[in-house]
């Protein structure tokens, strides 16, 4: 099997190592750029034991907390994935988002802060801002993302360009890719998977029916897993196959999660959940 590793370092050194890291992920130089230790561990700890007291680790609290919404997993934020399909209601949930995390955070280090100090870092000269529509209305910063029991993502993309809310203005990008910040570690062997294999063509139809796993076998395609310890961050690209293995957690694991979009010719990098 190719030998295909993620590269792990500081953002200042992976940026000079790669004058554009977003691009090296695209072109798949490298699976991903994890940055360990980027947000300290302890506020963590804190921020999941403020989590614990609002309830949000129970179904029963979706009824009472507007910006929790269900599923197989509980997220904390506005997802474009799960409220875009109601314009009026995406923006309106997110403008709740953006009012709810600093309450949050207030006396902590900030973690979407982290991730978009970092990604800066990583950005290659270009603007790195909030997703917003031509007319200001803002997307969702971030999105925490909590995982019980047996849940995960089977093999999948993400890319709005390529999918149904492509008429969003983040539609406009060339490229996508996700950061992902660990909160806390959930149980050992849940760890996501990245292939080097673009969801498109032949591949896009394996998706679709369901045979990833058995098509990366026969073709041996190159693979990481990554595992993250708690206030690890990581990025990598979407447009790549990648999932998250299904798996009976005694832990639960949270993460705060963006999508990222650019192009190379565009000056701003749109973020949001």
């Amino acid at each position: 099997m190719t030998n295909w590793l993620p590269l792990e370092a500081d953002a200042e050194t992976i940026s000079r190592q790669f004058p554009q890291p977003l691009m090296a992920l695209a072109e798949g130089t490298v699976p991903a750029l994890v940055l360990r230790g980027a947000h300290p561990a302890a506020d963590c700890i804190q921020l999941m034991a403020r989590f614990e007291e609002r309830g949000y680790f129970s179904q029963d609290t979706l009824v009472k907390e507007s910006q929790l919404s269900g599923g197989p997993y509980l997220d904390l934020g506005t997802s474009l994935g799960r409220v875009g399909a109601d314009r009026e209601k995406f923006f309106a949930h997110a403008e709740r988002t953006h009012a709810l995390f600093p309450r949050l955070f207030d006396g902590l280090a900030d973690p979407v802060q982290t991730i978009y100090r970092n990604l800066n870092l990583l950005a290659g000269g270009k603007s790195v801002q909030t997703a917003k529509e031509p007319d200001g209305r803002r997307y969702g910063p971030a999105i925490f993302r909590i995982y019980h029991g047996e849940q995960g993502h089977r093999a999948h993309i993400d890319s709005v360009r390529r999918r149904s809310k492509a008429g969003y203005a983040v539609g406009r990008f060339t490229h996508q890719f996700a950061g992902v910040l660990c909160v806390q570690k959930g149980t050992v062997g849940g760890e996501p998977t990245l292939y080097r294999a673009k969801g498109e063509g032949e591949i896009e139809g394996v998706l679709e029916r369901g045979e990833f796993g058995t098509y990366a076998e026969a073709h041996d395609l190159p693979r990481v897993q990554i595992e993250l310890d708690v206030g690890d961050l990581y990025f990598f690209y979407t447009e790549n196959v990648h999932e998250v293995p299904l798996v009976v957690r005694d832990r639960t694991r949270v993460v705060l999660a963006v999508f990222v979009a650019m192009s190379p010719e565009d000056e701003q990098i749109f973020v949001w959940s």
